[in-house]
């Protein structure tokens, strides 16, 4: 039996987003391992960092499972994507090496109902499913559920995002994926994920949200989008019915992106600088059954910078366990007040002026 440390192993390790929490989690001294499914960058990584690391690739079962046993892996925090294509192998992969706890940084839907069909079986292996530790899943749930304290038995939740900055390369090919894709985009009612689109008339619901951030902009117009908080809130607060908006800020140099072929030719993701300057700001409106409303906003970092620092953050606490086996949200596990701990989070009430159109 080795007396090793058990670890948290960083899969995709080389990415943008993977890189950033690499440095956090070296300078929080946490037992890391690098993994991928390529040598020469892994190694290259390895070697400058004078981090340990593994290579494997996702299609053999057997092999992923053995590498994490065999790196001592406690902790495994997924930042590769597409999550479609790692998600489902690197899930099963940890519920058979046993104790093997799953983290990852998805934004993409369909994910998320993955971890939700593998939940009893990780519970019957006492692991924990914990994707979107990090990103909008973190930012957006511990925003609705501050908000819900101040109303009772609520019935609606409309939610935005504020997105500054450039995206990063692998951002544009997974929002290409569809997970963010605004002709398409789903909402959440009584319950059920329905499109904003009448498949019956092909006529769109109202759907532009009008959105108060606290930031100085006064209320601003945002536009649908399928976001994986339609899920992960829904299991979060049991409220049947969310809708998730995003808009971009005036400074904030970016586009929806669409699939392209020169998605190679994009740098890896935003500057130091350029993610100082460009912080995120979130708001919802929580409505209840008699009409009452709840309003707060969060103000916060860069989206990858905090992503970075809360998939981290959480890998410590599971790390020193903070654990509960099966399907589990930031929320649920952490409290609302995780968000606040990311360094230049604040959470802030406010009056319900500005409402939905």
């Amino acid at each position: 039996m080795s007396n090793q440390m058990p670890r948290l192993m960083i899969y995709g390790a080389t990415g943008y987003t993977a890189r950033l929490a690499t440095d956090h989690a070296q300078a929080h001294a946490l037992p890391l391992i690098l993994a991928g499914r390529t040598r020469a960058t892994i190694s290259h990584l390895s070697v400058s960092l004078e981090i340990p690391y593994r290579v494997f690739d996702l299609a053999d079962h057997r092999t992923v499972v053995s590498a994490l046993k065999e790196a001592e892996t406690k902790v495994l925090l997924n930042c590769a994507g597409p999550f479609a294509s790692t998600a489902p192998p690197l899930i099963a992969a940890c519920i058979d090496a046993g104790g093997v706890h799953y983290l990852d940084i998805s934004a993409e839907l369909g994910t998320y109902q993955v971890a939700a069909d593998r939940s009893d079986d990780a519970k019957a292996a006492g692991v924990m499913l914990l994707p979107g530790c990090g990103g909008s899943v973190a930012m957006l749930g511990c925003l609705a559920g501050h908000a819900l304290r101040r109303i009772e038995n609520p019935t609606q939740i409309d939610i935005a995002l504020r997105i500054a900055g450039p995206m990063s390369r692998g951002s544009i090919v997974s929002a290409a994926q569809g997970s963010m894709a605004g002709a398409a985009a789903l909402q959440r009612r009584g319950g059920e994920l329905v499109p904003w689109r009448s498949m019956e008339t092909a006529e769109e619901e109202a759907s532009s949200g009008l959105f108060d951030f606290d930031d100085g902009e006064g209320v601003v117009s945002c536009f649908p989008v399928t976001l994986p908080d339609l899920f992960t809130i829904w299991k979060s607060t049991g409220v049947a019915s969310i809708r998730t908006y995003a808009c971009i800020a005036a400074s904030g140099n970016v586009g929806f992106p669409e699939e392209n072929n020169n998605n190679h030719m994009l740098p890896d993701g935003p500057s130091a600088e350029e993610r100082k300057a460009n912080p995120y700001h979130a708001a919802v409106v929580a409505t209840g059954p008699d009409g009452s409303v709840g309003r707060a906003v969060l103000h916060t970092v860069n989206g990858y910078t905090f992503t970075a620092m809360a998939s981290v953050e959480a890998a410590r606490r599971v790390l020193e366990g903070e654990v509960i086996a099966g399907l589990q949200t930031p929320a649920i596990l952490f409290g609302n007040g995780f968000v606040e701990t990311i360094a230049g989070s604040r959470l802030v009430d406010l009056h319900a002026s500005a409402t939905l159109s």
